[in-house]
């Protein structure tokens, strides 16, 4: 679970693997060159190393910059291939990637809500 709450951000996660080395100025610097969002804006940025078994999500917070850092023992993340440089993910499917789960093979369930009669 991450500091912040997903459910208004705008999420997008990296099509390749990144070098782990690179911390919160490298990251930005990619999601710059990219041009495709701004950097300040609140969005989550989502990051994984070439073995899969490590995440980093990078994302502004009022007044700095914050970046979450997960590594999985003894599995991998999965998550669908991407196209785009950076490809839009919703917050639910962060949330299962996160846990360690394939989004596609996650059974959504419909939420239930109580309408007072």
């Amino acid at each position: 679970m991450m500091l912040t709450s997903l459910a208004d951000k705008k999420i997008y996660m990296a099509s390749k693997p990144v070098d782990f080395r690179m911390s919160i100025d490298g990251l930005s610097q990619m999601v710059t060159k990219n041009k495709m969002t701004w950097l300040h804006d609140g969005s989550v940025y989502v990051f994984y190393n070439r073995h899969k078994d490590k995440i980093k999500c990078l994302f502004w917070d009022r007044n700095g910059f914050v970046l979450y850092y997960k590594r999985l023992d003894n599995t991998k993340f999965k998550f669908a291939e991407m196209t785009e440089e950076l490809a839009s993910v919703s917050p639910e499917d962060l949330e299962i990637i996160l846990s360690g789960f394939d989004p596609s093979k996650v059974e959504r369930q419909n939420l239930l809500t109580h309408e007072a009669s």
